[in-house]
């Protein structure tokens, strides 16, 4: 399904890549500052052989104190 402009003297056509970018920078400028980031941070992605931090220790030892979510369904 084509992008195509509803209203104005284009109306029917497709907007341009410049019109689709202008769009995009108004609506970021004109969203509420919640706090959140508009764009998500970097992250390293882990490989198997790299050491855990003491974070990701403490989150894989809370969830595995956790019961499985199945387990009284099982016999």
């Amino acid at each position: 399904m084509p992008l195509t402009i509803k209203v104005g003297k284009n109306a029917g056509k497709s907007p341009s890549v410049a019109s689709l970018y202008r769009a995009l920078a108004e609506a970021e400028a004109a969203t509420v500052d919640d706090g959140l980031p508009l764009r998500p941070e970097p992250v390293r992605i882990r490989r198997p052989e790299d050491p855990l931090t003491p974070e990701e220790i403490d989150l894989r030892e809370r969830l595995q104190a956790q019961p499985h979510p199945n387990a009284e369904t099982r016999s």
